[in-house]
């Protein structure tokens, strides 16, 4: 009786306001809420009789599939959106994917937590620390009752209610150099590095680059606040960002590696510093707190919000890539519109010395800013490495000039490249017959850029 009363007060509701939205009928409300309970009752006698409905139930053993997880009637039903948004071959990549998460704290339990959700079939959750009180402020599942529990055994427990067909493995452990092996070994798709300690992050990442892994690091997301400024680049691209600096500094040093590895990052400055030392007693050190030596104890003030951002930014990033979903991540490019016009200023100049007149130059500021930061980078499209940032970039322009690739097309944003003085000067007196000869990677390399202008312009 009660759910009828609802279903007539909202008929009357629609019946009162049939001016505004007369095209709405009762007939049309009732078979929305008909087809609502139907797909409710649907899905609760789907996980009924899988044995996966309500309270502790959800973590009963089912028998599954696991070489196909998608051929499960509650795993397919779960990963709806997904399989709508990937398609069933790219979220079945997902779902046959291999993680590592080393860290759980604000940053890795969110990232753990949504690469469950997104479906990733097999999960080492790997942490020495326990979960606080004051933690509470930042982690994705951890409550009250968790407290004191290990970081890792607590996002088991929570993730086999959410997703128990996936397979997880957590462990209260340290990673260090003796413990790569053990950790690594196994041929995972994707290793996160959500660690805060440096030598264990360098460590890490060093092993990772030499054992051929796909590594994705979170530098500092403490002492920040705005959510619009986290980005994600090579770490030789990420700035004003102390963490950030000092593992580039020690991976050249001590490993020589300059880049190549994908860092989530904020370009932020941070709002606050590291809170002092207060010990109990006089005589206490803060080596006297330390849970493992050479970690930190100083307390780096946190607003909750912004390690969750990271860790949501870490999982997209890494389930896109596993279902080999194409996408651009925004270029960190240090130049303002007044760079973009001495751009376009030179390109008219070149354009009326080369063919006599400008008049087939198609693109105005605007649009250089986008052929210039989003398809070049900032960067000549024959070096497209990351060695010029920040200041060194705008240097960089006083170099750099935009060229037809085919000169037989208009200059517009689907036929413009990027180049140094010296290489537009090459281009110009070259054929793309003859650079497809003999440069064929640079040539398969800048047709694709170009084909995105031409599919995101609708040209």
């Amino acid at each position: 009786m009660e759910e009828r009363a609802r279903q007539l007060l909202l008929l009357a509701a629609v019946a009162g306001a049939g001016a505004a939205f007369g095209a709405l009928s009762a007939t049309a409300v009732f078979n929305f809420i008909s087809r609502s309970k139907r797909r409710e009752g649907y899905v609760r006698n789907l996980l009924e009789s899988n044995g996966g409905a309500g309270g502790s139930a959800g973590s009963r053993a089912r028998m599954v599939d696991r070489s196909n997880l998608l051929s499960d009637e509650v795993v397919a039903e779960q990963l709806t959106r997904n399989i709508q948004f990937f398609g069933v071959e790219s979220q079945k990549k997902v779902t046959e994917s291999f993680v590592v998460v080393i860290g759980l704290g604000g940053v890795g339990s969110h990232a753990a937590s949504m690469l469950l959700r997104s479906g990733v079939g097999r999960l080492l959750l790997v942490d020495f620390d326990q979960v606080s009180l004051s933690s509470l402020n930042r982690h994705a599942v951890a409550t009250r009752d968790d407290v004191g529990t290990p970081k890792a055994s607590c996002l088991k427990k929570h993730f086999s209610l959410i997703y128990p067909e996936c397979q997880i493995e957590a462990r209260v452990q340290l990673y260090d150099p003796s413990a790569e092996e053990e950790i690594l070994s196994g041929q995972p798709d994707f290793v996160l590095d959500c660690i805060d300690n440096i030598d264990t992050k360098v460590s890490l990442l060093a092993a990772c680059v030499r054992r051929g892994l796909r590594v994705l690091s979170a530098m500092g997301a403490g002492a920040r606040a705005d959510p619009t400024r986290i980005r994600v680049a090579d770490l030789s691209e990420s700035s004003n960002d102390p963490l950030s600096r000092s593992v580039r500094h020690r991976l050249k040093k001590d490993h020589g590696i300059e880049g190549g590895i994908p860092v989530v990052f904020s370009l932020e400055k941070p709002k606050a510093k590291l809170l002092p030392f207060q010990g109990t007693k006089e005589e206490e050190t803060p080596s006297d707190y330390q849970i493992v030596p050479g970690f930190r104890v100083r307390i780096i003030p946190v607003l909750g919000t912004i390690p969750a951002i990271f860790g949501q930014v870490m999982a997209s990033y890494v389930v896109t890539q596993l279902a080999k979903f194409d996408f651009q991540t925004e270029p960190i490019v240090n130049l303002d519109v007044d760079h973009y016009r001495v751009l376009h200023h030179r390109l008219l100049e070149h354009e009326e010395l080369i063919y006599g007149s400008a008049e087939q130059v198609l693109v105005d500021v605007q649009e250089v800013m986008y052929i210039v930061k989003e398809l070049w980078r900032g960067r000549s499209a024959r070096d497209q490495n990351m060695k010029d940032t920040g200041r060194k970039m705008w240097r960089s322009v006083n170099e750099l000039m935009l060229v037809r690739w085919d000169k037989s097309k208009p200059a517009d944003v689907s036929n413009l490249i990027l180049l140094k003085f010296s290489e537009a000067d090459a281009h110009e007196s070259s054929t793309l017959d003859q650079i497809k000869a003999e440069e064929p990677e640079f040539y398969a390399m800048v047709s694709r850029v170009l084909k995105r202008a031409e599919t995101e312009f609708a040209l």
